[in-house]
């Protein structure tokens, strides 16, 4: 049977939500018994806002070679730290460091081609915004995966929470370059999603 959105109207009464809920109701003859599983349904509207976020993210965001872990550049950094207390000359080791680290990671990935994939995109998005889950594996290494913000495995107010640490996630690594607040970034993507329809 299908699933179908329905909306209280008084205290003892529900209508479709929707033309699927309607056409889906109306096959039905009158006086016809429902066996009903009640949940209250996320705002799909809030949830296309996410996913245009989402987009307007992913379309600002250029992949670089990456090619330095983060374990490389941790180590560099603290030695490059080390240096700065003992010489005293930050400026000139910073851009150093940056200089060296840019070089490196292009000489790595010369001739890579480097992909953006939206999926993955929307999984590091949640999981950097600090919605995953963590697992240990046989061999003893972690691994994280991002939660599932599909309507039956989130409530609401948790996809609130979501929206908000995504958007501060993007804000601060993407769309701070492109846009003066965060309020100038959510209009943004309140286009497109009025474009999407």
């Amino acid at each position: 049977m299908a699933q179908i959105h329905l909306v209280k109207t008084s205290p003892t009464t529900l209508a479709a939500a929707n033309a699927e809920a309607a056409e889906a109701l109306a096959r039905m003859k009158s006086g016809t018994w429902l066996n009903c599983e009640i949940r209250q349904a996320r705002n799909y509207l809030f949830h296309k806002r996410f996913f245009a976020l989402l987009n307007l993210g992913f379309e600002y965001y250029t992949p670089t070679a990456g090619a330095v872990s983060e374990s490389e550049k941790a180590l560099l950094r603290g030695y490059v730290e080390y240096l700065i207390n003992m010489t005293g000359h930050q400026n000139i080791l910073n851009e150093t460091m940056d200089d060296y680290l840019e070089r490196t990671g292009n000489k790595r990935a010369d001739g890579v081609a480097l992909v953006k994939s939206f999926e993955a995109f929307r999984k590091w998005a949640v999981m950097t915004a600090g919605f995953y889950d963590e697992f240990i594996l046989p061999d003893g290494t972690k691994r994280r995966e991002a939660r599932s913000i599909s309507f039956a495995s989130m409530k609401e107010d948790e996809f609130q929470e979501v929206y908000k640490a995504v958007l501060n996630v993007l804000w601060y690594h993407i769309l701070f370059r492109t846009f003066a607040t965060q309020q100038e970034a959510e209009n943004a993507a309140a286009q497109l999603q009025e474009f999407a329809g």
